[in-house]
C-alpha cells in the first residue's frame, strides 16, 4: 500500500449523477426487464444493460437478426418506458387489471423483474417512518411473465413498479428501427401476408404447425 502523504485540502466538485434510464429492454437471455441503452456500432445496435459489464450486451444485426418485417415489430416491443415504482402514498389509485412490473426473488439473493397484472387490493392503515407514509397494504397479482407465470402472489408496496402505457421516445432506437423496416417496404409486407394466407389444405383448413419450446439462461447478476 503506497504511502499516504498530507495533501491540501480542496473542495472536490460533485460528480455528476448519471440519469436514470428512459426505458427498459426485455432480454432474450432470461425475459426479464432490466434498465437499458441501445447505440449503433457499424449498422449494429447495441442493448446496453444498466449496472452491467460489457460482456452482458446484446447485440442485433440487421441482416440476420431482423430479417422480416415481424422481427422488427418485434425487437421493438421490447422496449418501454421505464416502469415507476409505486409510490406509498398513490396505492389508492391502483385498479384490477393495471399491468404491473413486479420483483421476483431468485432465490440466493438474485432479483429480476416480471411483469404480472393486479387482481386485488387489501387495504391497510398507512404508517409513518421518519416523517414519510408507508403504505401497508397488500397486492395481489398474476404473473404474466417469467418463472411464476400464472400464478398469483400476494406482494408489498416494495416490489410494486406501475407499467408506463405511452411509447417510449429514443431518437436512437426509433431511427434504428425505422430505417430496418423501411427496407422491406410494403411489397414485402403484402408477400408475407399472403404466403400465410396461401397454406395448401386437403379441406381448406390449415394444416397445424407444430410448437417448438425454448429454455433460456438467466443473466448471472441481478438487477
Amino acid at each position: 500500500m503506497p504511502n499516504s502523504q498530507k495533501r491540501k485540502a480542496t473542495v472536490a466538485p460533485a460528480p455528476r449523477r448519471r440519469p436514470p434510464p428512459r426505458m427498459e429492454y426485455r432480454a432474450r437471455s432470461d425475459e426479464a426487464w432490466y434498465g437499458a441503452r441501445v447505440v449503433v456500432q457499424d449498422g449494429w445496435l447495441r442493448v446496453m444493460f444498466e449496472n452491467f459489464p460489457e460482456d452482458a450486451d446484446e447485440w442485433y444485426n440487421p441482416g440476420a437478426d431482423l430479417a422480416s418485417p415481424g422481427d422488427v415489430d418485434a425487437l421493438r416491443a421490447r422496449f418501454r418506458r421505464a416502469c415507476l415504482a409505486l409510490d406509498d402514498a398513490h396505492c389508492g389509485d391502483l385498479r384490477p387489471g393495471d399491468q404491473l412490473c413486479l420483483a421476483c426473488d431468485m432465490h440466493g439473493g438474485e432479483i429480476k423483474y416480471y411483469d404480472a397484472v393486479l387482481e386485488a387490493v387489501e387495504k391497510a392503515p398507512h404508517g409513518t417512518v421518519d416523517g414519510e407514509e408507508r403504505c401497508a397494504c397488500r397486492f395481489t397479482a398474476r404473473w404474466t411473465e417469467g418463472p411464476r407465470r400464472g400464478c398469483s402472489d400476494k406482494v408489498g408496496v416494495e416490489v410494486v413498479c406501475c407499467v408506463q402505457e405511452s411509447p417510449i421516445q429514443d431518437p436512437v432506437l426509433t431511427e434504428f428501427l425505422d430505417h430496418v423496416r423501411n427496407r422491406f417496404g410494403d411489397g414485402q409486407e403484402e408477400a408475407t401476408a399472403a404466403s400465410q394466407q396461401a397454406a395448401p389444405s386437403g379441406e381448406g383448413e390449415i394444416a397445424p404447425v407444430s410448437s417448438l419450446t425454448y429454455s433460456s439462461s438467466s443473466l448471472s447478476s441481478s438487477f
